[in-house]
């Protein structure tokens, strides 16, 4: 080091610049505290960021999870609806088929008479 050189940083003679903290001294405490704070800041929103991503990939897991389920819910109505829609035909056949019995029957009834 300098033999000339004081705390504040500057060249001078030994014995001069020690009556304090000189102007840019105090402003480079500031700037420095300024620079922590920003710092402190940047942390919480990192964090927020990464809590953020945790809470979206969980989202994204279960809305996964619920269009599968959706998936699977459709097919089985389908199925459903192709079943019963079956049924729903053989009950009409059945009942075509028991008026035309019945009509069958009146027209003998009548046709002994």
């Amino acid at each position: 080091m300098d033999a000339g050189k004081v705390e504040s940083g500057t060249v001078g003679a030994p014995g001069i610049g020690n009556q304090g903290p000189r102007p840019s001294n105090k402003r480079l405490q500031q700037t420095q505290a300024q620079v922590d704070e920003v710092v402190g800041i940047m942390k919480v929103n990192v964090e927020k960021v990464l809590e953020r991503d945790q809470k979206l990939s969980q989202l994204d897991d279960r809305a996964d999870a619920l269009q599968e389920g959706a998936s699977q819910f459709e097919k089985s109505a389908a199925t459903l609806k192709r079943k019963y829609w079956w049924k729903n035909i053989k009950m009409i056949i059945i009942m075509c088929a028991i008026v035309v019995l019945l009509i069958i029957v009146i027209i003998m009834w009548l046709g002994n008479k």
